[in-house]
């Protein structure tokens, strides 16, 4: 079996050793995506096989049976004992074959290296918070190094989304209440798409972000910059900061006014200090403490007009960033409709 696994990898219309996009397939970017990329390939050479046999056949049968004149009626074929072998015996051996293929490789994507390097993945609508480990957060970005083995340990918040990164040929539910996991080794440096393949509301279709593989060195220093980033701005300007959280915020807050999924940050930042009305009848002053706890907790005090859509960010943003966000929707005055710092702020 192992002899005809190795066979089938080596035939040249299976052969898939070099990265490439293909016409019709993204790029291989992991240690496993020509080992899949084989697999469905034999599948599909396979089924185009049989698909022309059998249309040949049929066109065969209908020719030479075709209905003539003087047609004399001959006994009915029982049974056909080699014939039945025939289409008995070499099916099995091709579905043996391809669930031995399939679950070698399923058996390879679900063990994971013991010294995989660990990221934690929390889903929610709509945008996914990337952990590693020391603390550094991601959101529209996920860093991996080159050549190490990365397990992703996923939940989600809400409902049920799947995160897919098709150059990686890795593919995984996030079930809201457990934890999923899926593993990947990059084996080669690059930008690559991430995507959630599940429908999860109006925004699923910008659920999304980039994966960035690194060599070694590299990617250590860029985890260390993510450590460090919001320490190295001045307490006074933390509002800068608050735009590069913002784009986590951006598929359901604008910055020009216009409503959408949730009240629109121009609109808070006008409101502050006075009283905004909330969905049950009560009012509550905008302030920093309102921001905040709208961000922490996003069900307690629901903006009249608006559902209870809101993920909670609690634990996804350490209390610096928490500032960054309140102060940047403060002084939203210093920024433009796009979110572009004015000049005589910068």
């Amino acid at each position: 079996m192992t002899m005809l696994m190795n066979l089938l990898y080596q035939t040249p219309f299976l052969a898939t050793a070099a990265p490439r996009r293909g016409f019709w397939m993204p790029e291989q970017a992991s240690t496993v995506s020509g080992e899949i990329d084989s697999i469905f390939m034999a599948i599909t050479w396979i089924s185009i096989f049989f698909f022309v046999l059998i249309v040949i056949l049929m066109g065969y049968f209908m020719v030479k049976y075709r209905r003539v004149e003087n047609h004399k009626t001959t006994s009915s074929v029982t049974h056909n004992t080699p014939l039945e072998l025939t289409w008995t015996i070499i099916p099995l051996i091709i579905v043996i074959v391809i669930f031995y293929m399939g679950m070698t490789g399923y058996i390879s994507l679900r063990s994971v290296p013991v010294d995989a390097y660990e990221i934690d993945v929390t889903a929610q609508k709509w945008g996914w918070t990337f952990e590693h480990p020391g603390g550094a957060i991601e959101t529209e970005t996920l860093t991996i190094p080159k050549g190490r083995p990365v397990r992703l340990t996923m939940a989600s918040q809400d409902v049920i989304h799947s995160l897919f990164i098709p150059a990686f040929r890795v593919k995984q539910d996030v079930v809201p209440g457990r934890y999923t996991y899926l593993w990947f080794e990059a084996s080669e440096t690059g930008r690559y798409d991430l995507f959630c393949t599940e429908y999860c509301g109006t925004g699923h279709a910008t659920m999304g972000a980039v994966v960035e593989v690194y060599e070694e060195d590299e990617f250590k220093q860029k985890i260390d910059e993510l450590l460090r980033w919001i320490e190295d701005i001045e307490d006074d300007r933390l509002f800068v900061a608050g735009k590069r959280l913002y784009n986590r915020c951006v598929q359901c807050h604008s910055l020009d006014g216009s409503p959408g999924i949730g009240p629109s940050f121009r609109e808070t930042h006008e409101l502050w200090g006075e009283q905004r009305r909330l969905a049950d009848g009560r009012t509550v002053t905008v302030d920093e403490n309102y921001v905040k706890e709208s961000i922490i907790y996003p069900a307690q005090d629901i903006t009249e007009g608006y559902g209870n859509l809101m993920p909670s960010f609690r634990g996804q943003l350490r209390e610096r960033e928490l500032r960054a966000l309140v102060q940047f929707i403060r002084h939203l005055d210093r920024f433009d409709d796009e979110g572009n710092l004015l000049e005589e702020w910068q």
